[in-house]
């Protein structure tokens, strides 16, 4: 199955192709409204490379989300025009499944942290003792020292019967937020190499694949993104009078 991955959700994105299961091409910048809507044209490149037409493509796996308002539009809408006009299942990824996803096998507690605004983070906890990680928390959007806090608690008990050794910090919130991560978790955090810290097209490629093959597809016009809040210019305009808003 040939799938096209896409991800603009958070501060690096791509596009990758899949073949039969293996990553052929990928291709990965740092976002800017710019480069992300120029991805189209990156798209045609890269088929044309590997010497495909759009036809060829047999699915979408795209990254829907929480991360960043606008940019996750542009991979949404992008992930409807190809889905609608080549007539292709949709499967959709969760950004924070996307970047656990980059680590395997370890016995660590691998927390994604995306950066919300503010001190806000979107966040969870996996266990990925095995090739797909686990959610262990519900999708969360939260202060990051009340984050910490709650990681934290929970990391008494498990600790104590030997579940995990450390907790690994992924995502964008990783870096921004380092200092608070370390003041709260001590030598207990980990922030991920660079390598690990976003997530990737090709493993959005991957786990769009799974999707579909379990028959977890979206029609691509009911695609939406994960919001988990409100944007800033949603919140400006619910905060205007109703007749400034006619």
């Amino acid at each position: 199955m040939r799938v096209v991955g896409i991800d603009t959700s958070t501060f690096t994105g791509g596009i990758a192709l899949l073949d039969n299961g293996q990553v052929v091409a990928e291709y990965s910048a740092y976002v800017t409204r710019r480069n992300s809507e120029s991805l189209m044209g990156v798209l045609d490149d890269m088929l044309r490379d590997l010497e495909w037409s759009a036809r060829d493509l047999q699915g979408v796996g795209v990254a829907i989300g929480p991360g960043s308002f606008t940019g996750t539009r542009i991979g949404v809408t992008m992930a409807k025009v190809l889905g609608y006009s080549l007539d292709i299942p949709i499967g959709q990824v969760v950004t924070l499944d996307a970047i656990a996803a980059n680590v395997v096998f370890t016995k660590l507690l691998v927390c994604p942290v995306i950066c919300a605004r503010r001190d806000l983070v979107y966040n969870a906890a996996y266990k990925v003792d095995g090739l797909s990680p686990k959610k262990v928390t519900e999708y969360n959007v939260g202060k990051i020292g009340e984050v910490m806090d709650a990681i934290k608690g929970r990391d008494r008990d498990e600790l104590d019967n030997q579940d995990y050794d450390k907790v690994m910090f992924l995502g964008d919130g990783a870096i921004r937020h380092r200092q608070v991560i370390e003041e709260k978790l001590g030598n207990l955090a980990v922030i991920g190499p660079p390598w690990y810290l976003g997530p990737r097209p090709g493993v959005v490629a991957v786990t769009g694949q799974r999707q579909i093959a379990a028959g977890n597809v979206v029609d691509a016009r009911d695609l939406v993104p994960f919001y988990m809040g409100k944007s800033s210019a949603e919140k400006v305009q619910t905060r205007r009078r109703p007749e400034e808003r006619a």
